[in-house]
């Protein structure tokens, strides 16, 4: 039986009419190619994983042009919050860090940033009353962004901006999505989710608290992870709490960010210490972080006496060879490196032909084994882009 409603429908077509690539518009991008204009997307992460912080900097960004994360802005504007577990007093102490760092004016900022509040009870994108669906505030929070003028509106965090019974029902969250996603639409703000994820999360979409849904639903999805204590370890990191990482995303307009996308938490003095409180508040801040270039802080020298002593003897391309000492050990003994930074440079020479891969008979394990052999050429070039010369010595 058809699902009609006992009513007969009528439904049109329509066909794509011919209007030259170049009249087609952009997408309208708000923040780098992650957050549109008119449409939802959401940031997942464990709690305390950074997502707070990362997002008050998108929101400062939004504000003031500056690309304060490395992503373009590509229109400023306001910003309006709606906030479920931090007071205003709170947001305060994280917006007056970030400024603290990147240098803005606060009192400036603070000018662009509104809070949306329901005097009677908390904001609410979706309830369920008598087994359906509604949507109470949504026609207000709509007022209140063209009102403001928002740019960006960030919600934190996603599984207490409904009232609906069952969090993990699919149908019922893809609708609290949905109004998200058409009041995005209808105000013309980028919408920004902060969402949990699940115990045990392995740093992907699906890992998001609550229905898969969400994943489907909004348009674009990134989620955080931090950096482990097997990556601190081969990069030197004594504090890999600080370190974050774009671990997953759906990002269905755009090329995904690079796999090491990270981020890095640096803490800010407020400088409000009081008499009961000497200490004052320190907020943690949202950077980008790269690892450190192949080189960087190697001295010179170093760098030369490591090919010296690759010239010199025997080394192996591979880490696990038992009669011949790894390429990359010089780096680590020498040059400072970690053993992942080593790695990654034994790589690149070999890739680039700076070592060369060969064959040799060794004595001890009675086979041919292979080996590294400098390329002398190639070595001095990069000797002298750092202002060594004929230093490569036996």
């Amino acid at each position: 039986m058809p699902d009609d409603g006992g009513y007969a429908r009528t439904l049109h077509r329509s066909k794509l009419e011919p209007i030259g690539a170049d009249r087609i518009p952009p997408r309208p991008w708000a923040y780098g190619s992650f957050l549109l204009f008119g449409s939802a997307a959401v940031i997942g992460a464990v709690d305390g994983g950074g997502k707070g912080a990362i997002s008050v900097v998108m929101m400062l960004a939004t504000i003031t042009g500056r690309p304060l994360l490395g992503e373009r802005i590509w229109r400023t504007g306001p910003v309006a919050i709606v906030s479920y577990e931090d007071d205003e007093t709170e947001w305060h102490r994280r917006i007056a860090a970030a400024c603290i760092h990147y240098q803005l004016d606060y009192d400036a900022v603070l000018r662009s940033v509104h809070f949306i509040h329901n005097p009677s009870g908390r904001v609410s994108f979706a309830a369920s009353v008598d087994g359906f669906v509604t949507y109470p505030d949504g026609a207000a929070i709509i007022e209140q962004l063209k009102a403001i003028g928002a740019a960006m509106m960030l919600i934190d965090p996603f599984n207490h901006a409904h009232n609906l019974d069952d969090g993990n029902n699919n149908a019922m969250i893809a609708k609290v999505a949905g109004e998200m996603s058409r009041i995005a639409r209808e105000s013309d703000a980028a919408v920004l989710v902060l969402h949990h994820l699940r115990k045990g999360s392995a740093g992907n979409p699906d890992d998001l608290m609550g229905a898969t849904s969400l994943r489907a639903t909004f348009r674009s999805c990134r989620i955080l992870a931090r950096m482990t204590p097997e990556v601190a370890e081969k990069m030197n990191i004594p504090d890999p709490w600080r370190y974050i990482r774009i671990a997953g995303s759906k990002e269905n307009y755009a090329p995904p960010p690079e796999k090491a996308s990270w981020f890095k938490l640096i803490g800010v003095p407020l400088n409000n210490a009081t008499a009961e409180y000497p200490d004052g508040d320190e907020i943690g801040v949202a950077t980008v972080w790269q690892a450190r270039p192949m080189f960087e802080g190697m001295d010179a020298a170093a760098l030369a006496s490591v090919f010296s002593v690759l010239r010199r003897s025997d080394h192996s391309p591979n880490k696990q060879a038992k009669h011949t000492p790894w390429a990359g050990k010089p780096l680590m003994d020498i040059g400072g490196r970690a053993e992942r930074e080593a790695s990654r440079i034994i790589a690149a020479w070999i890739e680039s032909g700076v070592l060369v891969k060969s064959k040799y008979y060794h004595d001890a394990s009675k086979h041919s084994v292979e080996r590294v052999t400098v390329d002398d050429a190639k070595a001095a070039e990069i000797l002298a882009e750092i202002g060594v010369v004929n230093a490569l010595t036996d």
